[in-house]
């Protein structure tokens, strides 16, 4: 089958709470809640014993990513279950060929997280299907041929990452002018879950104070290629204050370029992510992050993500009971924002 070939979908899911302090206790937005199951041996009914689970992801060197695989085939090992994590690299050839991989392989059910190339795995997702595989897709806005999927709404991501941009701009910016704050947005409109995510960062123009002056297309927003959107960004508009960046890998990048080209003056600027890693989420309520200070996350904590995914994929593999649709909840951590000292009314320079 001929697969095209597009960019890296990366941002997925996390968890969290809005911090309104670095010591606040999070909350979550109303959404349906899986129960913890146990890793326990199917007693009635089919057994788990000796089946066989793959995981596939977009990116095997993203931190949540790894956090997550990692914790949903630890619970399954109690299980019998070996769980086998596939990284495409951001390639949807790959991808593919790992879908078609795990069939021959026989497992009893699939994970497909950000499908690259959705129209090709959805064809790899019936050949599995009629191989007697359970397939899940995430995150899936539509049933489509999966028997299970969990996701959320991508612009709902870009629209609190663009309020949490905006109450930072007014506390720390209070005597700003309207349309003073330079703000940028690292983001893709190469695929339709990430281009509504990027879609719903770009609101933090209707903020009072803050004026969006550049979009940089990154459709890998690793580390490293953050880092050099981010330079490119201080060199075309010096002075920009506030950088949206779709995932937690590139707001990291970002934060490092800021320190590298402001390390005196980190309280002036602030980087807002759509997910967030194990790490960064013990640094952000601690204002630990350097210039990165908040990120919305999905589905609730890592481990309530992890169970979540662990007891949907145990009852689609066991022939037990499982929701066919789940619907995540977004939270988010932040670091309570202060006001700059001496800032000018105009603080681009």
């Amino acid at each position: 089958m001929k697969v095209k070939t597009l960019g890296l979908i990366i941002t997925v899911l996390l968890f969290g709470a809005l911090i309104a302090a670095c010591t606040t206790t999070p909350e979550t937005t109303e959404a349906p809640v899986v129960e913890e199951v146990q890793p326990t041996k199917v007693t009635a009914g089919e057994t788990l014993d000796g089946k066989k689970v793959c995981y596939l992801i977009p990116e095997s060197g993203n931190a949540f990513l790894s956090g997550l695989t990692e914790g949903v085939k630890e619970k399954f090992a109690a299980d019998g279950v070996e769980v086998m994590i596939f990284g495409a690299e951001g390639n949807a050839t790959t991808q593919y060929n790992q879908i078609e991989n795990c069939i021959s392989q026989g497992v009893a059910g699939m994970v497909v997280m950000a499908a690259i190339e959705p129209e090709g795995v959805a064809a790899a997702v019936l050949e599995a299907k009629d191989a007697g595989i359970k397939v899940m897709g995430v995150p899936v806005d539509q049933q489509g041929p999966y028997d299970a999927i969990m996701h959320t709404d991508q612009y709902e991501i870009g629209t609190t990452m663009a309020d949490m941009a905006c109450d930072w701009i007014e506390a720390t910016y209070p005597d700003a002018e309207d349309d003073s704050v330079e703000v940028a947005v690292i983001g893709t409109k190469g695929t339709e879950n990430i281009k509504r995510r990027t879609e719903g960062m770009e609101t933090v123009d209707a903020c009072g104070k803050a004026k969006l002056v550049q979009f940089v297309d990154v459709p890998e927003t690793t580390m490293t290629e953050a880092v050099s959107a981010t330079e490119n960004i201080f060199t075309a508009n010096p002075g920009v204050k506030v950088i949206l960046v779709v995932g937690d890998s590139g707001a990291q990048g970002a934060a490092e370029a800021i320190a590298a080209y402001a390390p005196d003056n980190l309280a002036e600027y602030a980087v807002f992510s759509g997910d967030v890693s194990p790490a960064t989420q013990d640094l952000l309520p601690k204002c630990e992050a350097g210039a990165y200070r908040g990120a919305v996350a999905i589905g609730g904590s890592l481990d309530d993500l992890i169970n979540s995914t662990y007891t949907i994929m145990k009852g689609m593999i066991s022939g037990g009971d499982y929701p066919a649709e789940t619907l995540d909840p977004l939270t988010t951590f932040r670091c309570e924002p202060t006001p700059v000292e001496g800032a000018a009314k105009h603080p681009a320079p």
